[in-house]
Parts: C-alpha cells; sequence; structure tokens
C-alpha cells in the first residue's frame, strides 16, 4: 500500500508542476569611436533598445553642427570599411574602452584594430544615436548616446552606451577618450514578463482512485508575481502542501519559480517558453535533510482547462528516479453561485 500511494502521489505532484521537486521528505527515492564598439563585430542577437530612448540631439550652435558633422565622417568611413580614415579621427594618445573593460591605447594601436576588424569581412553598418552634447571648455566637449553595429543579413547587435571625449585643435574636433557601457536593463513592469503564464491562473486538480491534488494560482499583489499553493490527499487524508512564487529574475533575464514545502523542503526553476503551448521548467532543490532533488517538467497546455505534464530526469533524494508522464491537470469548474436575484411574483 505504502508503494502504492508513494507512485500515486509522486504522479500527481508531478502534475502540480513543482518547479523543485521538493517532495515530502517520507517519499521512497526515486568601437569604434563614439558610436560603435571598439571590437570587431558583435555577435548578431536580436537588437534590444531601451524601453524609452532618448531623443536623438539637435545641434544647434556651430561648435555643435561641428561635432555632428565628425560624427557623421566616422559612420562613413567604419561602413566603407576605412580604417585609415577612422583613425585619423582620432588624437595621438587616444583611448577606447570596451564594455569590458578592455582597453586600446594610441592611433596606431586604433589604426590597427579596425584593419583587423575589416579583414574578417566588410559591409558593416553602424547606427549611432547622439543624445546628448555637452561643452566642458570651449575646446572640450563630451558626448553621449547610444549605438550598435549590424552584420549584411540583417542582423543587429545589441546597443551599448557611449562616452566620448572630444577636444579641438587648430579648429578641428578629434577624439581623445570613447568609454562604452553595456545599456541598462529594461524596465518592465512584472505583469509583462509573467503575461504569458496568466493562463495558470485558477482551481485546478488531479484526482484518482485514491490520491488527489488540487492546485491554486493567483496574483500577489500588484501582479508582481504568480502565487501557487498545492495539496495532496490520500484516501482522503492530508499529506503534504506547499507554496510556490514565480517571477521575473532581473539580474538573470529569466522567469523563476522558488518553492517551499510543508516539509521543510525548498528549491528553484528557471521557466522556458519552448512552443506556443509548451514551458520547460529546470528545476533543482532538497529535501528538509539536505538531500538535493532535480528534474526537468515539460508542461504542455492541451486547451485553456487542462495541462500535461511530464516529469524526466529526476533525481530524488541523491537517487535518479523514474520518469512521470501524461499526467493531466484540469481546470476546476466554478462554484455555483449562491443565492440569486428574487424571482418574479
Amino acid at each position: 500500500m505504502r508503494v502504492l500511494f508513494v507512485k500515486i502521489l509522486a504522479t500527481a505532484v508531478a502534475a502540480v508542476g513543482l518547479a523543485t521537486v521538493s517532495v515530502a521528505r517520507w517519499q521512497t527515492p526515486a568601437a569604434a569611436p563614439a558610436q560603435a564598439p571598439a571590437v570587431a563585430a558583435q555577435p548578431a542577437v536580436p537588437a534590444t533598445p531601451p524601453a524609452t530612448p532618448a531623443a536623438d540631439f539637435k545641434p544647434t550652435t556651430p561648435a555643435e553642427q561641428a561635432l555632428m558633422a565628425r560624427v557623421s565622417a566616422f559612420v562613413k568611413a567604419y561602413e566603407g570599411g576605412d580604417a585609415q580614415a577612422l583613425s585619423a579621427l582620432y588624437t595621438d594618445d587616444a583611448v577606447i574602452v570596451d564594455p569590458d573593460g578592455y582597453e586600446i591605447k594610441g592611433k596606431a594601436e586604433i589604426s590597427q584594430m579596425y584593419a583587423d576588424s575589416f579583414a574578417d569581412g566588410g559591409g558593416l553598418k553602424l547606427e549611432s544615436h547622439v543624445e546628448a552634447i555637452r561643452f566642458l571648455t570651449p575646446d572640450v566637449a563630451r558626448l553621449e548616446g547610444r549605438s550598435r553595429i549590424s552584420v549584411p543579413g540583417g542582423d543587429a547587435a545589441e546597443f551599448v552606451r557611449f562616452s566620448t571625449l572630444a577636444v579641438q585643435k587648430a579648429g578641428a574636433w578629434s577624439i581623445a577618450e570613447i568609454r562604452e557601457y553595456p545599456m541598462p536593463p529594461e524596465d518592465v513592469v512584472p505583469y509583462e514578463r509573467l503575461k504569458p503564464l496568466e493562463w495558470m491562473v485558477g482551481d485546478w486538480v488531479n484526482e484518482g482512485d485514491q490520491a488527489k491534488v488540487t492546485a491554486q494560482v493567483k496574483w500577489a499583489d500588484n501582479n508582481s508575481f504568480l502565487i501557487r499553493t498545492y495539496a495532496t490527499e490520500f484516501q482522503g487524508q492530508p499529506r503534504s502542501s506547499g507554496t510556490m512564487f514565480i517571477g521575473w529574475d532581473p539580474q538573470t533575464g529569466q522567469i523563476k519559480s522558488w518553492l517551499f514545502d510543508s516539509e521543510g523542503g525548498r528549491g528553484e526553476g528557471v521557466w522556458t517558453q519552448t512552443a506556443e503551448n509548451q514551458w520547460v521548467v529546470k528545476s533543482q532543490g532538497m529535501m528538509r535533510d539536505g538531500l538535493p532533488n532535480s528534474a526537468t517538467l515539460v508542461h504542455t497546455i492541451l486547451n485553456k482547462d487542462s495541462v500535461k505534464t511530464d516529469s524526466v530526469d529526476r533525481i530524488l533524494g541523491g537517487v535518479v528516479s523514474e520518469d512521470i508522464l501524461d499526467v493531466v491537470m484540469v481546470r476546476k469548474a466554478p462554484a455555483p453561485a449562491t443565492g440569486g436575484a428574487p424571482q418574479a411574483k
């Protein structure tokens, strides 16, 4: 009977989608200058501009117009693959510092850097947005903005921020320093990050002849997290329960879940949407005695009222356990309304 109960309950718990598999203790184990990166073309990834980018700077004075003209000259030389023309825009002792802190010093090294970059292939496009120009003195100015490059196929690198120090000598502006920084993360409200999981909200159940699992998913205040609570029963008697928080982790840029169960276990899962109707959760955790648990959960949305879960690569209490497949949770029908409108006489 105990083995049967463990099998039934493990199957039912998998259906709840416990991203940490922290099951009950009693379970049997089973650049460029101001406008471009200072190094060769960055890996092609979808561009991620800030949520509300600053408007491009509009020059109004002759000095501002002259600086913007130098920016345009730089873009033209970069897209033309002209390392010599690019290096001519720098002072002899110029410095470029990329987002990782790597420095290129001196006009000769800068020229060689561009030559090496262009040797790997031409046709690069440079998108530069100067957002501000501030004059520290009449002959020293700082330009700030964002930039990115794209390859001939059209794929663009992520934007980087730049801060460029320009100096004027003999009536011409030259680049003395460029510092590049990663773009700050987008400030997106948590609800927008979690909206693809809104289908989970509601009451769910998986009920067999002897075991029953119920789960409730609701929004936390301000829709900042999804909160899932669950409870298990065997032969009508309560056996375990737990609470999971699902939220956006801005440090890793991922949807994660954190589970705490009634036996003192805890764990963490990483959620990835692999198809329109499917989510994969890589989970790991531990029992209250410190023994490890881990699993991969595959949640497949069958329709708006049912979800199938497969739990594979399972390790419970440090012991490899068999997969649990094809477990379905269904949405509970809403409770009938109490009372009602008075009947007409």
